[in-house]
């Protein structure tokens, strides 16, 4: 009898605790409308949504959840609803990684990534045609479900598939060499291994002052490095990126 009134009273402190965070929360909420982000993703700057914190978490919910935890005595319904109600409201989400690449339009960033390692953002925006809060929006999917790794130097994000395929100084070296203008200096250099400053200004048709600051960025890059003979420097090549610089071509 007195097990009886115990899970009695278990329950209605229970459901008290639910009604009045449910209340709690409903008059402290905004009017708002939810639309699914996943075959309609949002435009313009919006972010897809991060999960919430703990310490975001409504008190009241929190010790219900706990209360529905350390009691066994409780009614299976009432674990049932109030299980379900924190997960939402921790809007928990999960992604299976293989799911990641149902969508067409992200499978083809994925791919173009792949295929164009180092490239930028505004590079796959323009080669993709996609806009730019739909393009942060995969992205972000894609990074949450490890497929791309992002290197990032001087404020700048390059892409890359999460593969291991590349090392720390091979991506800082493509995210150099996928300018236009170093990509064909370092073109130039592998035709043409041992040339001067003067020689590379001549090709690109650049003036010397812009010429040494693209040296200067593929020599800090490890991509290019020079050699003193007396005055005269010449510019030669690193192994890698004469790799690098193959398989661009190839592409």
């Amino acid at each position: 009898m007195v097990r009886q009134e115990f899970k009695l009273i278990s329950g209605v402190l229970l459901m008290v605790v639910f009604l009045i965070s449910f209340y709690t929360a409903s008059a402290s909420s905004v009017e708002y409308s939810v639309q699914s982000w996943e075959n309609s993703p949002p435009v313009g700057d919006s972010l897809a949504p991060d999960p919430l914190e703990l310490w975001q978490v409504s008190p009241l919910m929190l010790a219900a959840v706990m209360l529905v935890a350390i009691s066994p005595s409780l009614v299976v319904p009432a674990q049932i609803i109030l299980t379900g109600l924190g997960l939402t409201m921790l809007n928990f989400r999960r992604v299976n990684n293989k799911a990641v690449l149902d969508n067409e339009l992200r499978g083809s960033i994925y791919s173009f990534i792949v295929e164009n390692p180092g490239v930028c953002f505004t590079g796959i925006e323009k080669e993709v045609g996609v806009n730019k809060g739909t393009l942060e929006y995969h992205l972000g999917m894609l990074r949450r479900g490890h497929k791309i790794y992002v290197f990032t130097k001087n404020r700048r994000s390059f892409y890359f598939e999460n593969s291991g395929r590349y090392s720390a100084g091979e991506m800082e070296m493509l995210s150099v060499i996928r300018n236009d203008t170093e990509r064909a200096i370092c073109g130039y250099l592998y035709e043409c291994p041992g040339a001067s400053r003067n020689d590379i200004v001549s090709f690109a048709r650049l003036t010397c002052s812009t010429v040494s600051w693209h040296m200067k960025r593929l020599c800090d890059s490890g991509a290019v490095f020079p050699t003193k003979d007396g005055k005269f420097i010449s510019y030669h090549l690193s192994s890698p990126a004469k790799k690098i610089v193959e398989m661009i071509s190839d592409q």
